[in-house]
């Protein structure tokens, strides 16, 4: 039994739920409540079944085992709720190595020196009367003490080394950690204090431990706001300032806010918004989208309304789109409510800004108008289309070619009925007859657009996570084995990825009904935590890194880190293979095949499981017309015959 078995067995998911605030009721034979990960009120749609340790949303399809509720719920990568369970069964992770263990002894160095340091400058804000200039400056921000207190805001001294005396002669910290810390800097005359006579907005991570400081200059010293620099701890492109407290309510509400400054979501959350975050002066990366995406798929933009803040927009939507090309998740699409979204299963919407005015103001001066424009937000497209045409002259023929030049490559990337509205909204906007339109989007369109974009013909809606085993018996063992098998032909043979997901689309395309509830990707056949987190790895690997030969897969399965690099290993020994067989393929399929048929079938189950608990007559159709869809669904997904030329896969698993 590995680690991921022995906490699963150690672990109540119904238990584990509950403490969590889960609210769960019995049920026959599992327990209901009201689904957490989205806004559910009037009919518990959220079903946790103790005998196979899962849980399953009929409202928003949210499924999986007590790693996955750990992971949305807290918004962890899967390391943190490793830990966060193991922590929980009582169950000691694999031992460290030396230097493992000293990296992590410095990490938690500082961040207890980080934590004494935002003590120390909140005490000097409310206590010190040298601390009266940041109070001066709070008072003029309408900032009060509950605020205060929740944020931890602080103030530092107009003093070289007052900061730096007190943890080292003080609180006896060594030098060189309060440098690694990047709360002090070397200098000729010794070490002095990197923050001074600024106002201090301490950082914290998703669990809310101190990683670094933000500095807002109460003087004239430049630069204006500074951050600490990057260290074992703190990467300003992977923190959202406030994202500690604003993690419950982006779940409660499924939608994020994303503004500029650390005032602006100070404000928002003392007026009741509370979720709202913002990035520490740089645009939005992948990672904060990342972050974002395990709490909710809704994500709404309000930053400056001036020329900067529009920039700053159209570099964070520029971001989202582009940072998830090679993933294949850059492009526009339109869901089935016309919301124009990116195919990186997050909605993005633009709050428009009252000219020369903060959401911070506009917060503090009037709540309501605040709530207005979030409702009032617009789709990214529309946002798109008056930032390109801003500021120029359709009647310029000069200025309507160049409008047409940065949107035509937008309009290519929607699918065909979003396109046509938005091409007519073009032809509004400047004074181009739409036939011209169309036919500049056409001469855009090179053969591989043509190729990729009829892969992608009328896309689905983004696939629910995998759901969960049904029964805990030999079928899942068989399906353990299929699964480890797939995954690990997948990492040692690239196409086997391409060739998986044009298998699964094909049975997708044929049942649209049914296919809409799985993916089309080899993640969505994935359901062993261990085995998502290598795939994750995987694809968060660069391409021109990825291995692709049998001694740079285990070069690559080295820098995973356990347990994760255990795993891999017993995997990649499961192969054993020539450099000549080819069969790699033919089995990957068949392993895609087993997998895809018992998710179908637990998905089954589950109906009918629900089916004994309805006394609603038209909920029962709707149940029996998804069983018969999907029954339908699984009578297409055939095994192939054995194969007279090499062994076949289902004696190699044990499975003849």
């Amino acid at each position: 039994m590995n680690v991921i078995d022995e906490i699963k067995a150690n672990i109540d998911i119904v238990d584990l739920i509950n403490s969590m605030g889960g609210g769960l009721r019995r049920s026959g034979r599992s327990f209901v409540g009201f689904c957490p990960f989205h806004p559910n009120s009037r009919t518990p749609a959220f079903h946790v079944y103790p005998d196979t340790q899962s849980f399953y949303c009929f409202g928003c399809h949210a499924s999986g085992t007590a790693f996955d509720f750990v992971m949305r719920k807290q918004g962890l990568d899967f390391k943190g709720a490793l830990e966060l369970l193991a922590e929980r069964a009582g169950i000691r992770l694999e031992p460290k190595n030396d230097a493992q263990r000293q990296e992590d002894a410095r990490r938690a160095r500082l961040i207890e020196i980080n934590g004494v340091a935002a003590r120390y400058f909140n005490y000097v804000l409310l206590n010190l009367s040298r601390g009266a200039p940041g109070r001066e400056y709070i008072a003029r921000r309408g900032i009060n003490q509950e605020a205060i207190d929740a944020f931890q805001i602080g103030y530092s001294l107009d003093d070289r080394g007052h900061l730096f005396t007190y943890l080292h002669d003080k609180k006896g910290y060594s030098v060189e950690d309060i440098i690694a810390a990047g709360l002090a800097i070397p200098g000729e005359r010794g070490p002095y204090d990197r923050f001074r006579h600024r106002l201090i907005f301490p950082i914290r991570n998703v669990r809310g431990e101190v990683i670094g400081f933000g500095g807002r200059a109460l003087g004239d010293a430049q630069p204006k706001y500074l951050n600490t620099p990057e260290t074992p701890l703190f990467k300003k492109s992977e923190v959202l300032y406030g994202l500690d407290l604003a993690r419950d309510a982006i779940r409660t509400a499924n939608r994020a806010i994303v503004v500029e400054g650390y005032v602006d979501v100070i404000t928002a959350h003392q007026h009741g918004f509370r979720n709202v975050v913002a990035p520490l002066g740089t645009a939005l990366s992948k990672a904060h989208i990342n972050q974002l995406k395990r709490l909710t798929d809704t994500v709404y933009l309000a930053l400056d309304a001036d020329a900067a803040g529009q920039k700053a927009t159209l570099r964070g939507l520029e971001t989202i789109r582009t940072a998830t090309e090679e993933e294949g998740e850059g492009r526009m699409v339109t869901t089935a409510q016309g919301i124009v979204r990116l195919e990186n299963d997050v909605t993005i919407r633009i709050i428009r800004l009252p000219a020369g005015r903060d959401p911070d103001e506009v917060i503090a001066a009037d709540p309501a108008l605040w709530q207005q424009l979030v409702e009032q937000a617009a789709p990214v497209m529309d946002f798109y289309l008056e930032a390109y045409t801003a500021g120029l002259d359709m009647h310029d023929p000069g200025q309507q070619r160049l409008a047409l030049e940065r949107i035509i490559p937008l309009l290519s990337e929607l699918d065909g009925a979003a396109q046509r509205v938005y091409v007519a909204r073009v032809e509004q906007l400047t004074g181009m007859r739409s036939e011209l339109i169309v036919d500049l989007l056409r001469a855009r369109v090179q053969p591989a657009r043509r190729n990729e974009r009829a892969r992608r013909t009328n896309p689905s809606p983004p696939p629910p996570p995998a759901p969960a085993p049904v029964a805990a018996s030999p079928l899942d063992e068989r399906r353990r084995k299929t699964e480890a098998y797939l995954l690990a032909l997948a990492l040692r043979y690239p196409s086997v990825n391409v060739a998986i997901e044009k298998l699964l689309e094909e049975y997708n395309a044929r049942r649209r009904e049914a296919g809409e509830l799985f993916g089309a990707g080899l993640e969505d056949l994935l359901e062993e935590p261990l085995h998502q987190a290598i795939w994750r790895a995987y694809l968060a690997t660069p391409l021109e890194l990825r291995p692709t030969d049998a001694e740079s897969l285990q070069a690559w399965v080295e820098t995973l880190g356990e347990p994760l690099t255990s795993e891999a290993k017993a995997l990649i020994a499961t192969l054993n293979r020539r450099p000549d067989d080819v069969r790699y393929r033919h089995e990957a399929e068949q392993c895609a095949r087993i997998l895809r048929k018992a998710q179908v079938m637990a998905r089954i189950h589950r109906y009918n499981e629900r089916l004994r608990e309805l006394d609603n007559e038209e909920e029962i159709q709707r149940i029996l017309h998804h069983i018969r869809e999907l029954s339908a669904y699984a009578e297409q997904i055939t095994q192939p015959r054995r194969s007279s030329t090499f062994p076949d896969l289902r004696d190699l698993l044990g499975q003849g």
